[in-house]
């Protein structure tokens, strides 16, 4: 004779059946290492330091760093960080560079290098791609590893670690960031006297780093370089050795150039120079201390001729005067 359970044991098994089938369903879990972590799916291209981080504005055209620098030496093997295609192969500006298109849609740039796969080659994490050549940071060979999710710069560094955003921002789509100055850094007052030397250009200072209003939008703002009074068409020169990273147009910059000029002193050290009316370099070129690289203008919002001039010290902006002293 079968006896029936009670209702409340046939309840009870069902749900302990269900949980048990839930346990053992899903993915695979990825391959545990030695040490109980799960196995990396990406990794670094070179084993060397970070000479510089990551920096970008609110815009793509905004001064920055879009990329990292990792310490190397030269004909040294670079490996690709995760699997891929070989999507692009050549020279930009004299720069040997190449490009790896991920699954996810992202793609990864590196430079300089001598490229090892062709375009089109499918490629898996830790497969040779390139060896690298001297010409990025001023005073040793490094590799230049930028990350591009369509025409957005991302962090290399997050997304190694898997990651693709530093932090949460709980703002409206039409928020605007503003612009602050950096931690420890002092608001300069907004007019300074001339200074002798120890700058891209001759003239006086008529607008310092720090807090001030724009003289065209009437806003307040953190302005991040120096104003240097200066006729147009007068010379301007780089005060240190470095790479060019940027020439053009640069909105409200009007025509820009930026210099790379690696580590000096100790710190990673860029510069810029903004509302040139022309320029003599282009990216990928190296200039000598003394080297001109354009001329004073008024491009982009600009009430008249000058030079704004700006440095960033390992990745945040500097009161141009006070570098190198």
């Amino acid at each position: 004779m079968i006896r029936s359970l009670p209702l409340a044991s046939c309840l009870m098994m069902v749900l302990v059946s269900c949980f048990a089938q839930l346990a053992g369903c899903g993915s695979r879990p990825a391959a545990a290492s030695p040490d109980g972590n799960r196995a990396p799916s990406r990794m670094a291209p070179l084993p060397g330091p970070v000479l510089r981080g990551f920096q970008v504005g609110a815009q793509n055209w905004q001064p920055g760093h879009r990329g990292i620098d990792l310490g190397g030496s030269a004909g040294q093997t670079v490996v690709a960080p995760a699997a891929g295609t070989i999507s692009w192969v050549g020279t930009i500006a004299g720069v040997p560079m190449l490009t790896v298109q991920h699954p996810d849609g992202l793609r990864t740039t590196y430079q300089p290098v001598t490229a090892i796969e062709p375009i089109g080659a499918a490629v898996t994490m830790g497969q040779p791609i390139a060896t690298l050549v001297e010409g990025h940071c001023a005073t040793t060979s490094c590799l230049h590893l930028g990350v591009r999710d369509g025409e957005r710069y991302l962090d290399p560094l997050l997304w190694l670690r898997g990651l693709t955003d530093s932090e949460v921002r709980l703002l409206p789509r039409s928020a605007v960031p503003r612009q602050l100055p950096p931690p420890g850094l002092t608001e300069a007052s907004e007019a300074q006297p001339a200074t002798v030397g120890g700058l891209p250009a001759a003239g006086p200072i008529t607008s310092g780093f720090g807090g001030r209003t724009n003289p065209i939008s009437g806003a307040g703002e953190f302005h991040d370089g120096i104003d240097i009074g200066a006729p147009c068409g007068a010379e301007v020169q780089t005060l240190w050795p470095g790479l060019v990273t940027f020439v053009g147009s640069a909105g409200g910059f009007g025509l820009r150039v930026e210099v790379d000029h690696g580590m000096v002193a100790g710190v990673a050290l860029s510069s810029s120079y903004s509302h040139l009316s022309s320029f003599t370099v282009g990216v990928g070129d190296q200039v000598a201390t003394g080297t001109v690289i354009g001329a004073v203008g008024s491009t982009g919002f600009s009430t008249g001729c000058h030079l704004h001039y700006s440095t960033v010290v390992d990745g945040g902006s500097v009161d141009p005067q006070t570098v190198g002293r």
